[in-house]
């Protein structure tokens, strides 16, 4: 009788916690079946867009202009090819996150923050893709709105509770909730009389970035005062998935705004710049090694690495592009700069191969 007794309660748990898989494994089946919905509807029309050049500013995401076509075309690629490859793109971020949601979701079926972190990589997969669908049918705008708002919420609460799935500090629920409900008429009334439609006067601008604050502030606490030393390695994971879409977006701002002319409509740069959604694929590797925990020991290793090489190439093409005008300014006074220019691009070259090795030790130290 005893042994009755206490087998019990490991019964029921045992069929407690079988309950939870299969409703945890229902939900996200139901996600995935909404998310590819919603992204293979998008694809047609996604892909009309890209073969269509815009005229003036009115142009959507991954638009091309004239002139980008131009440039496309010199360097052998035409507009169909071009479409072609974006689409090839967003579906492999798509099915990127689609995999490593399903190792998640079936490695660590009973933990909540897990499904939470797999849900939000399903809605995070189509998101580009889906986001054309704003000037579609009205069905698809809806659909996409409620992509977007299911997006934002699940983004806000794995930042908010990553990686102990609690709240720390705990007040920080009530700001969390506010921004949501913020988040609703934001999203799916944005051209009500109180809501402006331009899109600089967006207050959606304004209640993002207040939430995007606070949910930093709040890491930040959570990886000083609360983290144990495994979910500080975690932290790191998620940290360096995130520098890379930010620094590709940081970066490409900076060099609109220091070299203007760079920034043309038929610039390579601003060629690239349509597809600086591609470092996107870090988050779900990132969030795949943090929740599966596969070699979390080597981070502090990867993240030393990324610092010193990262450092090692902004501070080359600082003092290359120094040279460069330097050198070439001081031709310019000689014997002009169309004769010199070749000699300047050497010794500019050699100077700045000859610092990798010294900057690279003096940065590693």
């Amino acid at each position: 009788m005893p042994n009755e007794h206490t087998d019990m309660p490991d019964s029921a748990d045992m069929s407690s916690a079988h309950r939870w898989i299969v409703l945890a494994r229902g939900l996200w089946l139901a996600m995935v079946a909404f998310t590819a919905t919603v992204f293979f509807a998008s694809l047609p029309l996604y892909l009309a867009q890209l073969q269509t050049l815009c005229a003036g500013a009115s142009c959507q995401y991954n638009q091309l202009t004239p002139g980008q076509a131009k440039t496309l075309g010199a360097i052998g690629l035409s507009v169909g090819e071009y479409a072609a490859l974006t689409v090839a793109l967003i579906c492999t971020m798509f099915v990127l996150c689609l995999v490593v949601s399903a190792l998640i979701i079936w490695r660590r079926p009973d933990d909540w923050m897990a499904l939470l972190v797999a849900l939000m990589l399903v809605a995070l997969g189509p998101i580009i893709g889906a986001s054309n669908l704003s000037s579609g049918p009205p069905l698809w705008q809806a659909l996409n709105q409620c992509l977007t708002f299911l997006l934002t919420v699940l983004l806000v609460l794995v930042f908010a509770l990553f990686p102990s799935g609690r709240f720390a500090p705990r007040w920080m629920r009530w700001p969390i909730v506010v921004f949501l409900a913020a988040e609703v008429p934001l999203t799916f009334f944005p051209t009500t009389g109180l809501m402006p439609s331009t899109a600089v006067s967006q207050p959606s601008w304004l209640v993002t970035l207040i939430g995007l604050a606070g949910v930093a502030l709040a890491q930040l606490y959570r990886y000083r005062r609360v983290s144990t030393p495994l979910q500080r390695q975690q932290t790191k994971w998620v940290v360096l998935g995130l520098a890379a879409p930010i620094a590709a977006l940081v970066g490409g701002s900076t060099l609109a705004l220091l070299f203007p002319a760079l920034s043309g409509q038929g610039s390579l740069i601003s060629l690239a710049a349509n597809w600086s959604s591609v470092p996107l694929v870090c988050v779900p590797l990132s969030f795949g090694f943090a929740i599966l925990r596969y070699r979390l020991w080597d981070i502090d290793a990867i993240i030393n690495k990324a610092l010193v090489y990262g450092s090692l190439t902004v501070l080359l093409a600082g003092v290359y592009a120094a040279l460069v005008v330097g050198l070439g300014s001081l031709a310019a006074l000689t014997t002009g700069p169309v004769k010199n220019e070749p000699v300047v691009l050497v010794i500019a070259t050699l100077a700045t191969v000859a610092l990798v090795q010294p900057m690279r030790r003096r940065l590693q130290g």
